[in-house]
């Protein structure tokens, strides 16, 4: 998925509305791949989308300037209600701003070109080059600073600094291991001609608020941020850009952020989900699990009764059941993320049994119809004035019943009969379609006590593996074509 397609996802969430608590902020960055950059005209990176989420959550409006860092910093220091990022906090800088994060970790160090020998082994012997690119008033040239250097070429963006490497203008360049890559690309340089020669110290970004701005508001972001990592968005913005190990999964103090407990209940129903060999797989249970995987949480799933998890999904918060028909009387009741796959609905006879069904009512006048209890298919039947259903709490034991003669219909689907009857030793051949009735989609289906933005960060992640491809991938595992 591109990053310009990526930006389309996150903000085809809600529009914000003005919040007075958080009303006349105002949001600067500098164009700082991958933190910050523009992309297609468009405004994104790690940070500009983790501080979009906030915004949405706030109620308040996420217009974001973009401007040189020297420009923006001046204004952080001087301006009320002003909120600058990505911002290193330093021992420096730590009195002078209300800080957000932490965010992730960086690694400070001095570049070279590829093809220059000289080997840097401490600060002092990168004091004796003669000189050393740094982006003017960043905290880098700030911390070289106040460490005594005084070879400091100082320009107005990263990328003139290493067009100034690469050419021999200057002997080292002062960065960090994230950033470094990327403004190389953005410069049109290949990140391999350069090299990381000595490493200085890691530090940890957070987003900055002028220190004249309300407590109150600072502890709003400070909480929201919290709440992000809690519910998987904040790892599932940043893990699109950064290495695992420089995600910092904590709040201000450092604590651990625990997960938001979710309540994850399938059925045995293949192939959307069964267990095998102790583990419970699917085309529905592959793509929870790795929807689980991109928001970095480990949830186990369990396999019931379908009755059952339906039940406690109408009412737990957080609770959910997969893969569930979306119906018209079952719109109300839950959050909805999907479609997972959609399914043809119909009436099926034993080979041979010579049962026909023209339509709705004619299949009303049949005997006996064989119904998997208070599934989907069970209750539109239902609604739709049915009389002889006959229903059961495991449905391969449907296939069972019609093959003695038990009942005169089964009510399953495209989806589910060859999975249904192989499992139970039975070939599909053996059963024939004498009506189809409807078609539907499956989703996932939360609870409405779920907070709507987990339902929204479940959305966003199966719409992103639709765009990459991978839930396509799934979908061939279990011979189903999503077209």
């Amino acid at each position: 998925m591109n990053r310009t397609a990526l930006f389309v996802v996150m903000v085809i969430l809600l529009h914000p509305v003005a919040c007075p608590a958080t009303a006349g902020m105002t949001l600067i960055t500098e164009e700082f791949p991958p933190f910050n950059y523009s992309d297609g005209g468009s405004l994104t990176g790690v940070t500009t989308q983790v501080v979009r989420e906030i915004t949405r959550r706030l109620h308040m409006a996420d217009d974001i300037a973009v401007m040189p860092w020297g420009r923006g910093y001046k204004r952080l220091l001087g301006e009320p209600n002003v909120v600058l990022f990505t911002t290193a906090r330093t021992q420096e800088r730590e009195s002078l701003f209300h800080w957000v994060g932490p965010l992730y970790t960086v690694r400070l160090g001095f570049y070279a070109r590829k093809s220059d020998p000289r080997r840097i082994a401490s600060l002092e012997a990168a004091k004796q080059v003669d000189t050393i690119a740094t982006y003017k008033d960043d905290f880098r040239e700030q911390l070289l600073k106040s460490l005594g250097f005084n070879n400091l070429d100082s320009s107005n963006s990263p990328q003139s600094d290493i067009l100034k490497l690469v050419s021999g203008r200057v002997d080292l360049w002062f960065f960090d291991n994230i950033g470094a890559p990327n403004v190389a690309r953005k410069a049109g340089i290949d990140p391999q001609e350069i090299k990381e020669v000595f490493t200085y110290q890691q530090h940890v970004s957070y987003i900055a608020i002028s220190k004249q701005t309300s407590p109150a508001i600072v502890k709003q972001w400070q909480a929201t941020l919290d709440e992000m990592k809690a519910d998987g968005t904040f790892w599932w913005l940043t893990r699109k850009w950064l290495p695992s190990e420089a995600i910092l999964m904590s709040d201000g103090q450092n604590r651990p952020i625990i997960p938001y407990p979710l309540e994850l209940y399938t059925e045995d129903s293949p192939p959307s989900s069964y267990e095998e060999n102790g583990r419970i797989r699917g085309l529905s249970a592959d793509v929870v699990q790795e929807i689980l995987r991109r928001i970095g949480q480990t949830q186990p799933v369990s396999l019931v009764p379908w009755a059952r998890g339906f039940k406690v999904a109408q009412s737990n918060a957080g609770a959910a059941i997969f893969s569930t028909t979306r119906l018209p009387q079952r719109e109300p009741h839950f959050h909805w993320v999907g479609p997972l796959y959609l399914q043809r609905w119909g009436f099926y006879r034993w080979k041979g049994s010579g049962i026909a069904v023209a339509d709705l009512e004619a299949a009303k006048k049949v005997g006996r119809i064989g119904t998997y209890h208070q599934d989907a298919k069970m209750q539109y039947l239902k609604v739709s004035g049915f009389k002889n259903l006959v229903s059961t709490n495991k449905n391969i034991t449907n296939l069972m019943h019609l093959q003695r003669g038990d009942i005169d219909l089964w009510v399953s689907s495209d989806f589910n009969i060859p999975h249904l009857a192989h499992q139970a030793g039975v070939s599909p051949d053996q059963l024939e379609l004498a009506y189809a009735f409807h078609t539907v989609g499956n989703y996932i289906a939360f609870s409405k006590t779920t907070p709507l933005h987990v339902i929204r960060l479940w959305q966003a992640v199966l719409s992103e593996m639709k765009a990459d491809g991978s839930y396509q991938g799934i979908c061939r595992t279990y011979n189903y074509d999503p077209d």
